[in-house]
């Protein structure tokens, strides 16, 4: 059997900065638990600001799901779509909701701009591929309800057109989302990172925080290599909330579930190859209840695939050899390519199925971003260091929503292997 190589695709050939052991600061503004792109960009706007920032992370610079996800941007408009969302909250509560995904699509793609960060941004829109005719009528209903929306555009792809978006023959029709696009997710770690060393924030790798102690000035934050005082705390460490927080975080990893989602990246195959199965160079997905996604490198030489872990694990050799499976389902043509990379990560839903910020108890956070993180966490972290800094204009939609837990949930999702075999079994009687 091809042994796949554990580490990430995207952490090759990319020049990394060293960041430097910087000493632990006895007195800081503000400290940040998470070095993704949640914490990296409001540590961006809070030097900027004019406060002194650490930023702890208890793994290397890009070990989360910042560095690691499929790099597909887009509105994330929300899995229980407008009529889900309008019987929680009502239909206008429902609407901003999901405007605030088509906001923070249009504020990503004007800061990577403006920061003249180089990331592969490129803005090739999204087809979704549907199997099944009476799917099809519900996909195009749900896009038709997000027409309501500002700047929201669809395109049906009817049964006879599919080949002109991917080489596939699974997929009786689809929509094409233009909002959508790709970037290289590490590129864009590495590049907030360098902006914060360079505004004289401070980044601690594999450093974790130990214990955070409420006194009347601010607080006192212990970590494993020494203890300081801070002004304020912003908790970003979303799907690792609870693996490294030595349990003093209960209020935030009782309301995330921890979720596997893993990935795989192909050897490099002919461009003509790559040519057939993605035309547009779009992003990709399906109806499958269990999420998959899938694209060309940025380079254009590999596909790298990616879905849901079947458990709480992160093993390359069987999460690589499940993805290749789904993967030669949709193209049987790479039944015989080598998998060079197999690798996986936690992302954090919230049982709301939203993104939350806010405040608790004198902590600042922005979490739960539901695997479709990318563009809201460079959002909502601007809207954060906004409130913190005492600006105007940093409400969200996300802001009074109630943060849900539920009875007896500990952090722990230990029911989610059985609900994916039963999406999974769901999925095989349906022909996914």
């Amino acid at each position: 059997m091809h042994q796949f190589k554990n580490n990430t695709y995207w952490h090759t050939n990319v020049n990394e900065q060293v960041i430097s052991e910087a000493a632990l600061p006895k007195n800081i503004d503000v400290i940040i638990i998470g070095a993704g792109f949640t914490g990296l960009a409001t540590a961006l706007h809070l030097l900027r600001g004019g406060k002194s920032v650490a930023v702890f992370d208890a793994m290397k610079l890009g070990d989360g799901a910042s560095g690691k996800n499929g790099g597909m941007i887009g509105p994330s408009l929300h899995k229980l779509g407008l009529d889900g969302l309008s019987g929680k909250y009502g239909k206008e509560r429902a609407l901003d909701i999901l405007q605030e995904g088509m906001t923070a699509i249009d504020y990503f793609q004007k800061f990577i701009v403006e920061e003249n960060i180089d990331c592969d941004l490129k803005m090739t829109g999204r087809f979704r591929g549907v199997i099944g005719k009476k799917a099809l009528d519900g996909v195009m209903r749900d896009s038709e309800n997000l027409m309501a929306l500002n700047g929201f555009k669809f395109d049906v792809v009817k049964p006879e057109n599919v080949h002109d978006e991917i080489g596939s023959d699974i997929y009786q029709g689809g929509v094409i989302y233009h909002q959508d696009g790709g970037i290289h997710p590490y590129k864009l770690v590495r590049a907030l990172a360098e902006k914060v060393l360079q505004l004289g924030g401070s980044i601690h790798q594999e450093t974790r925080v130990e214990n955070i102690i409420k006194t009347p000035t601010g607080f006192q934050i212990a970590t494993e290599k020494g203890s300081l005082l801070a002004g304020d705390v912003v908790v970003a460490s979303n799907g690792y909330s609870k693996k490294f927080s030595n349990g003093m975080l209960p209020y935030f990893y009782k309301r995330l579930l921890p979720i596997t989602s893993a990935m795989i990246a192909t050897e490099e195959l002919p461009q003509e190859q790559i040519d057939r199965m993605f035309p547009k160079k779009r992003m990709h997905g399906g109806n499958h209840r269990l999420v998959q996604y899938y694209r060309a490198s940025p380079d254009h030489k590999r596909v790298l695939f990616g879905a849901r872990g079947p458990d709480a694990y992160d093993r390359p050799l069987q999460n690589g050899t499940v993805l290749k499976k789904h993967l030669c389902k949709i193209f049987p043509e790479l039944d015989k390519v080598k998998i060079d990379y197999s690798w996986s990560g936690k992302v954090a839903y919230t049982f709301d199925h939203t993104p939350h910020l806010g405040k608790h108890d004198g902590l600042y956070y922005a979490i739960g971003y539901c695997g479709s993180g990318v563009t809201r966490s460079i959002y909502l972290a601007r809207q954060l260091s906004r409130r913190i800094l005492g600006q105007s204009d940093f409400q969200t939609a996300f802001d009074d929503l109630s943060f849900e837990s539920k009875p007896f949930y500990t952090g722990t999702p230990w029911f989610m292997p059985a609900i994916l075999k039963w999406h999974s079994f769901l999925d095989h009687i349906d022909g996914n």
